[in-house]
């Protein structure tokens, strides 16, 4: 998008709106390098290749409706399919943004990317992406299939605990306390996505999330056992490596010690999961599902699962999965029938009750409302 003669404000070849809205990004604070990496991505090749050439004083809402039809037919240049639903609104979030960014240098009057100029205009979908996950039956298969793998503690804690993926890469042997069954979620990695020719570090560790993410959370047996192989095997490798082991306490490792690269990780999940276990195809984050879906069907309280995963609060769990606590509302008409149903009508008569000999309760009777 090219700043146009029309506008009010700066009007030289500089005022190109995406480039001035990654400057500030990288400038201003509180900003993660990986967001700002992934709002650079997306106006590198998903805004600019469709509005590069478009003058910002003459971009309009059906130009941004342009956008989204263009993305929804768009391949993915890593999977060859049609660009996911969160792809296309992230794009649109950052388009979003930096056009907000010209409305408030005067560049513009409006954001034509606005929620008030798209009011009656083509949107996003507004339905949820349905999650995936295992049933209780093909993670036992998973967890079966895995036993004896090189990631194989990867995979067991990933599916026990429901840690996310920088979670899980950023462990360190000190927050792990295999005696007493427990672990600490201290920091998150996140491998940095540098340009050709651009400098900076290759990884970054992070605080978590939020602040609900800096958690200790229990462990099972089986997580615990599969990380005790991983320490016995991890020593081996250092045995092996010598001098060219580079030693950051980091539980998952490449074979010279410096943090995994899960691209060989994540393949390797994903033919265990097509070939050697014969089970639906999911990504990997879908462990996180699957834990969640597991407490869920154990019958865990949700604040107790909101804590595990480390959200920012209960909503966000059942925001989340809530669709997945089946019967709860069975559940409730249920009780309603036990205070207010046959039985309790039976107790209130003095009627046998088989199936309840307990004494009779009180019924509560709601008053009559006075009208008039």
């Amino acid at each position: 998008m090219q700043t146009g003669p029309g506008h009010q404000g700066r009007q030289d070849d500089r005022g190109r709106v995406p480039a001035d809205f990654l400057e500030q990004c990288q400038q201003g604070e509180g900003i993660e390098r990986s967001t700002y990496e992934d709002y650079r991505y997306h106006i590198k090749n998903n805004i600019e290749p469709i509005l590069g050439l478009v003058a910002l004083n003459r971009l309009t809402v059906q130009d941004v409706d342009r956008l989204l039809q263009t993305l929804r037919k768009k391949p993915s240049a890593r999977t060859g399919k049609p660009l996911s639903t969160r792809t296309i609104r992230y794009a649109y979030a950052v388009l979003r943004s930096a056009l907000q960014l010209a409305v408030d240098y005067n560049y513009i009057a409006s954001n034509p990317a606005s929620a008030q100029s798209r009011k009656s205009r083509i949107r996003l979908q507004s339905g949820t992406v349905p999650i995936r996950f295992f049933t209780p039956d093909e993670a036992q298969r998973f967890l079966r299939s895995v036993q004896g793998d090189r990631y194989e503690a990867l995979y067991v804690l990933g599916i026990t605990t429901g840690l996310r993926k920088g979670e899980l890469l950023g462990l360190k042997w000190p927050d792990l306390n295999l005696a007493g069954s427990r672990l600490t979620v201290h920091h998150s990695l996140q491998f940095t996505k540098r340009l050709k020719g651009e400098e900076g570090p290759r990884w970054l560790l992070k605080g978590p999330k939020t602040a609900g993410s800096r958690r200790t959370i229990d462990l099972p047996v089986v997580a615990v056992e599969a990380l005790q192989r991983h320490q016995k095997m991890q020593e081996e490798q250092k045995a092996l490596a010598g001098e060219d082991w580079q030693e950051m306490g980091f539980v998952f490792t490449s074979r010279r010690g410096t943090p995994l690269d899960t691209g060989n990780a994540l393949h390797r999940f994903q033919t265990i999961c097509a070939e050697e276990a014969e089970l639906p195809k999911i990504r990997f984050y879908d462990l996180r599902h699957t834990h969640a879906s597991l407490l869920i069907h154990e019958g865990v309280h949700p604040k107790k699962i909101a804590e595990r995963l480390g959200h920012s609060s209960i909503k966000l769990t059942m925001d989340t999965y809530g669709h997945l606590f089946d019967g709860s509302d069975r559940e409730s008409a249920d009780k309603m029938d036990r205070l207010f149903g046959r039985d309790a009508q039976r107790e209130d008569t003095g009627a046998p009750n088989e199936e309840s000999p307990k004494p009779k309760a009180k019924v509560l009777v709601m008053p009559h409302r006075k009208t008039g």
